[in-house]
């Protein structure tokens, strides 16, 4: 016996959920289109390198803040563009870092982490963690920009990075948009003085929080002398002395940090303002 035959087919209610369908899709795709041109990105991939140096920069100048102290010395490093980074195995984009070097008294890397920590903005979430004979400082300073160290707990040398992650690169080049720095800290002249050095030096600067700069002027290339304490003496008599040995000094001057680094026979040496 042959089964019932169920009722014919509707073909006006099909008609009408095929153009319900159609209506949805449309409404998607320019509801997409509309939140590509107008919503702010939400991943860092669609933010490229152009978009993360400013605020990459404005981080630099809360750490630099930050991490100035009457018993730290501090020097500010180039923003560094590196391509050839994964966004995704098929794509590949830039990252953006720059560095902010701290100089501190032996055993004192937690203690002076810390302390950068809790100066830093507190929308910055920073955190900082002792594992064994290491210490680690992580801040997000939004906009998928991090800042980072980790450390011996006895160095003397904490470097703390600034860093974009990997994004697109810009379609019209990318600047790193630094400030105008004025003329170089007495510090620096004094040093080369006592070291018997010249040269015209390089700048790297940044907008400190309240809206002022701080820059740190380099000259590199000095002859070493045969015994580079001794030749300091007069520079850094009524200075705090935060490093003192073979591979380099670094002492606090007023508000100006100075640092010279040591190689086999010559000198490279730095003069940073603090921001107000």
């Amino acid at each position: 016996m042959a089964p019932p035959i169920g009722p014919p087919p509707r073909p006006r209610r099909r008609r009408w959920l095929g153009w319900a369908v159609a209506a949805w899709v449309v409404a998607l795709v320019a509801i997409g289109f509309w939140a590509v041109r107008h919503d702010s990105p939400t991943v860092p991939e669609q933010r490229n390198i152009a978009q993360a140096l400013p605020v990459l920069q404005r981080a630099t100048g809360a750490l630099v803040a930050a991490a100035q102290g009457p018993a730290r010395a501090v020097a500010i490093g180039d923003v560094r563009l590196a391509a050839g980074c994964r966004i995704t195995p098929v794509r590949s984009g830039v990252e953006a870092t720059r560095d902010v070097t701290l100089y501190v008294p032996a055993d004192q890397a937690a203690p002076a982490l810390r302390a950068v920590a809790a100066r830093l903005p507190t929308v910055y979430r920073p955190d900082v963690a002792t594992k064994g004979a290491r210490v680690a400082l992580h801040a997000d300073a939004g906009s998928y920009i991090g800042i980072d160290a980790d450390s011996l707990i006895d160095a003397q040398v904490v470097t703390l990075e600034v860093s974009s992650g990997c994004r697109p690169p810009a379609a019209t080049g990318t600047t790193s948009a630094e400030p105008r720095a004025g003329d170089p800290p007495a510090a620096l002249t004094a040093v080369l003085r006592a070291l018997n050095g010249t040269g015209r030096p390089t700048v790297a600067a940044v907008t400190c929080p309240g809206g002022a700069t701080a820059a740190t002027y380099t000259v590199d290339g000095v002859p070493a002398p045969p015994d580079l304490g001794r030749s300091l003496e007069s520079v850094t008599d009524g200075a705090t002395v935060v490093r003192a040995d073979p591979a380099g000094w670094a002492y606090r001057t007023g508000v100006t940090s100075v640092v010279v680094t040591a190689s086999p026979d010559r000198l490279r040496v730095s003069a940073t303002g603090a921001c107000p």
